[in-house]
């Protein structure tokens, strides 16, 4: 079995946000747990947390309190919310009707791991998440964390706050991508020998802890493709979501040294790795994605153990077609017996029942 976690990543755009929080945020998270409540579909919703203590900060009330009702209503539709840190919001500042984010803080390490800084930042949203949600669920529990732009290394400190502080998954990794940015750098190029694997601070990233203080590592799902039968597809049988999008609402993190190497990174693209994204691919292609996997890395496995990872997406890029699209994507999904769609808590309950199957 391949348990596939639909997890979604609930955040602003970090260039230029164009429109109201709720056109950019609110409504199209709306329609996204609508589908999945019909679908009886229960997602992550990995949430953007730094982004409340410097909305009051600027007196942001009503984003605050949209932001809370909306977290509060996924836990009331059955959806499964965690921690998502984007911590370059501490360094942003709201200057002529909009918001001037900063590249500067972009990583948690940035903030240091002593008595303040990056334990405090981790325990503050923690906090936020259980006193928003306790009402509406008295058995909440925040135990799973996502790096902002999937950023843990180096992963010693960090892992040990997470721990320290109740996370007991993380689902960061994203195996064989690389980010050499100078706002986002990350590097797992290295070889994994599990699909799901116990990271300690006392190990290296790849390797399988057997350490009692460590996180289950849910891994963000990536794929490689032939470049020239991916270039022929986009070509002949275009497999892009983006075709039919309506107009974005935002811009992404300003990254000059991206832009300046813009056909490197292009490149990159078509010959290495990708993530499995309900942001980017049709339906059907999304869905071949997920059996190339199974094949390359479950089917052809002596372990027949089970193995959880994630599929990612974006609420503020919601709109119709996306919709119509993952709604396309979860009916092939279920139809097919190898796998099974649940939450990051839900796989987490399945993996502590059979404690030794990742060790």
């Amino acid at each position: 079995m391949l348990y596939l976690c639909l997890t979604f990543d609930y955040e602003l755009f970090f260039g230029d946000n164009f429109g109201s929080y709720d056109e950019i945020l609110f409504h199209p998270t709306s329609k996204l747990i609508d589908t999945l409540s019909e679908k009886s579909i229960s997602a992550t919703f990995f949430v953007d947390v730094c982004s409340i203590p410097q909305a009051l900060r600027y007196n942001q009330i009503a984003y605050v309190e949209k932001f809370t009702k909306q977290i509060q209503d996924m836990t009331l539709h059955e959806q499964d919310v965690q921690l998502h840190i984007h911590p370059h919001w501490f360094h942003s500042k709201w200057e002529d009707g909009a918001w001037k984010f900063s590249n500067e803080g972009y990583r948690i390490h940035e903030f240091g791991f002593g008595n303040d800084g990056a334990g405090n930042i981790i325990k503050d949203g923690i906090k936020y998440l259980k006193d928003s949600l306790k009402n509406i669920d008295p058995k909440y529990e925040c135990i799973a964390y996502r790096a902002g732009g999937f950023s843990i290394q180096p992963h010693k400190e960090l892992v040990w706050e997470l721990y320290k502080n109740g996370i007991r998954v993380d689902s960061s990794i994203a195996p064989d991508l690389f980010s050499g940015s100078g706002i986002n750098q990350y590097d797992y190029r290295n070889k994994i020998k599990k699909i799901n694997w116990y990271i300690s601070p006392d190990s290296e990233w790849w390797e399988d802890s057997k350490d009692d203080i460590a996180l289950l590592e849910i891994p963000v799902a990536t794929i490689n493709k032939p470049a020239f039968i991916f270039l022929a597809r986009r070509l002949f049988r275009p497999n892009s979501i983006k075709l039919f999008h309506e107009e974005l609402r935002g811009t992404y993190v300003n990254n000059q040294e991206q832009k300046k190497n813009r056909i490197k990174s292009i490149v990159n693209y078509l010959l290495g790795y990708n993530t499995i994204s309900m942001d980017a691919y049709s339906a059907d292609y999304l869905y071949e994605q997920v059996r190339k996997f199974y094949k390359k890395n479950i089917y052809k496995k002596d372990d027949k153990t089970d193995c959880i990872i994630a599929l990612i997406g974006h609420p503020k890029l919601i709109d119709n077609a996306y919709i119509k699209n993952l709604a396309a994507f979860i009916d092939l999904i279920k139809e097919d017996n190898r796998f099974y769609l649940l939450s990051i808590t839900e796989a987490y309950q399945i993996a502590k029942k059979s404690y030794g199957k990742y060790k």
